[in-house]
């Protein structure tokens, strides 16, 4: 084992926390909401549905309910402090107060929304991709090619909500095509040198210049139709957002925050590190980790406090003082530790000690991908390059090996060897994607074959046939979804399994298909795939599996969490509160039975919790407003 260092500072302490604990918790208190209220349209009618935010004075996080069919939101027991609290909905202008609450009593506060004529700044990627014009086939095949090639690295409400004409968005295409994933474009870069789709956008750009001048050009009226607000499980949710504290980055923050809509969706970190991965520990607490290819100088991880906000900034140093940077981690494995990988090192964290194990992959087998799980054994288990990395840290003392604890294995087709998402099974078999060639690979625990499934959806060949027989030939030139690199793959038409995760407790594999709009799930035992397609048209990223085996994901062109239901074939939607979202993945905390989402474009991280219908009238029932009278 090679030693590895943990610095730790505070970098953020809450004071007068809006104390967003357990909702069971607070729950089976049946302690007094701390604040409640309808929401009415300019005509006095109630409105459902509806967004509301609270945010005390004090605090770097928000928390955000809905209205049922009455309009009434209510919000659990809150701390003493002065709040801010906002009500939005798309197609009104938002409408605010501010209101001291004294801890004990329930503070009331109603709200009326007025009508917004021009709401396109409101609306999220989904809702502008959903309302352009598919009417032809050459506008079903652009459309197509831009839901592939435009979304890589954000939504499209950040492209849509502008207006330019055909040179203004010929521009605009052409810095896309050469920019890095971070915003930074250093200038017109050759075949190799390009990255997320440069070269499909370069083929591509004077038609989608001209499709976007014709859809969104200097004098467009195009006005989506905003999708249905929440009812239900979506509207009894609880959803708290924690910002990373911008003041401790070393870089510029995030233009806007995404939290009042008609501002526009958060626009993008600018060469500023976005949040990855969170998870959460058995302590309550929540693991950040950043993204992108630059990473801030003071810290491994993030360590977040729930309950108040306090964050502290961990640094992790490897051999001679080298400093990890953690991307992708795993949720927690049997002992309750947490896996991840920096570098050459995968590391084990201990979240009641915070002690952080590392050891160091041997050189000769290349460096280890992005995503990292674990095994029933303790094994743990990374992407690589083509293929998989196990380690077993009950083998490091074997002397008839070169490599002792190190297992590599190969998948059997070659691609441009990238490997993206990986999962262990209830047999601990292992599942890891092959993004830019449209295969899942398994390694089997028992015989050791590594078996590949082809992910091609029943809409394949649909979509391939969109495409001239000019694209395809080039595309076939350039090696896309065969040997080439992210600057060729995927193709407009390509499915690109992506973050896949295992039932641990089922027989499914669920894989999403971020290219396209539904999931996967492979039988474990049988090898069937069946396809599930989302509600709506628009990109899963991350799968994870919740105690009830529901399948969940993430989607940040519909700025959303989605649960899907295996047995009932139902699908709920769970809005993230501000725009702009952007998350590559998504956890689920088994000790809380929450949901989180991290937000690349907005520096934040995302906490659904779940209410009842029977807790809300509970909660209702126990209110205590200043003078008795509810």
């Amino acid at each position: 084992m090679h030693t590895i260092r943990k610095i730790a500072r505070a970098v953020l302490v809450g004071a007068a926390a809006l104390t967003v604990a357990s909702v069971h918790a607070q729950m089976s208190k049946v302690e007094a909401p701390g604040l409640m209220g309808v929401i009415r349209d300019a005509g006095g009618k109630p409105m459902a549905g509806v967004t509301v935010t609270l945010r005390n004075v004090k605090q770097t996080f928000g928390t955000s309910v809905h209205t049922d069919e009455r309009g009434v939101y209510l919000f659990p027991h809150l701390d003493a402090g002065q709040y801010r609290v906002m009500a939005q909905a798309v197609g009104f202008s938002a409408a605010r107060a501010e209101l001291a609450l004294d801890g004990e009593h329930t503070g009331t506060q109603a709200l009326s929304l007025k009508p917004l004529a021009d709401y396109g700044l409101q609306l999220n990627g989904y809702e502008w991709f959903n309302g352009l014009p598919d009417d032809s086939a050459a506008h079903k095949r652009i459309k197509q090619i831009m839901y592939v090639a435009c979304t890589g690295c954000h939504s499209l409400d950040v492209v849509l909500q502008n207006r330019f004409d055909e040179k203004g968005w010929n521009i605009i295409v052409k810095s896309m095509e050469n920019a890095f994933y971070q915003g930074h474009r250093p200038g017109d870069l050759n075949a190799a040198q390009l990255r997320w789709e440069g070269q499909i956008i370069r083929r591509h750009r004077d038609e989608l210049a001209h499709y976007l001048a014709e859809v969104r050009g200097p004098t467009s009226k195009l006005l989506p139709k905003p999708l249905p607000r929440p009812a239900g499980d979506a509207a009894r949710a609880m959803v708290t957002e924690y910002e990373l504290p911008l003041k401790e980055t070393a870089n510029d923050p995030s233009w806007y925050t995404g939290q009042e809509w008609a501002l526009g969706p958060s626009v993008g970190m600018h060469g500023q590190v976005g949040i990855h991965d969170v998870i959460a520990d058995v302590n309550g607490q929540a693991w950040i980790t950043q993204a992108r290819e630059t990473f801030e100088t003071n810290r491994s991880v993030v360590k977040l406090n729930p309950k108040t906000g306090a964050m502290q900034h961990i640094t992790v140093r490897g051999a001679n003082n080298q400093m990890l940077f953690f991307e992708q981690i795993a949720e927690a494995d049997g002992n309750d530790n947490i896996w991840m990988h920096g570098g050459p090192y995968i590391v084990r964290l201990n979240p009641r000690s915070d002690a952080f194990e590392g050891w160091r992959k041997p050189d000769v087998m290349g460096g280890m991908g992005n995503s990292t799980d674990v095994d029933s054994k303790g094994r743990g288990v990374t992407n690589a390059r083509y293929g998989t990395v196990v380690f077993d840290p009950a083998e490091l003392g074997r002397k008839d090996v070169a490599y002792p604890g190190w297992h590599y294995y190969q998948q059997n087709t070659v691609g441009d060897g990238t490997t993206y998402g990986i999962s262990v099974d209830a047999h601990d078999n292992i599942w890891w994607s092959e993004s830019y060639v449209d295969k899942v690979a398994m390694r089997d625990a028992k015989t050791g074959k590594v078996t590949e499934f082809d992910m091609q959806d029943p809409e394949y060949e649909t979509r391939r046939g969109l495409m001239t027989r000019e694209d395809l030939t080039w595309y076939d030139s350039i090696g896309g979804g065969t040997w080439a690199i992210n600057s060729a793959s995927p193709l407009p038409y390509m499915n690109m399994p992506r973050r896949l995760a295992a039932d641990k407790n089922g027989d499914k594999v669920w894989v999403p298909m971020w290219a396209q709009d539904s999931i996967a799930g492979i039988d474990i035992n049988t090898h069937k795939i069946t396809w599930h397609k989302l509600p709506i048209h628009t990109h899963p990223y991350k799968t994870t599996v919740d105690r009830d085996h529901n399948v969940w994901t993430d989607s940040g062109m519909a700025n959303a969490a989605f649960r899907f239901n295996p047995t009932s074939g139902e699908w709920t939607m769970f809005p993230i509160p501000s725009h702009g979202c952007a998350s590559r993945h998504m956890s689920y905390d088994r000790y809380s039975n929450e949901i989180w989402v991290p937000c690349d474009q907005s520096n934040k991280v995302v906490r659904f919790q779940f209410r009842s219908a029977e807790q809300l009238k509970a909660l209702e029932a126990a209110a205590n407003p200043v003078g008795g009278r509810k």
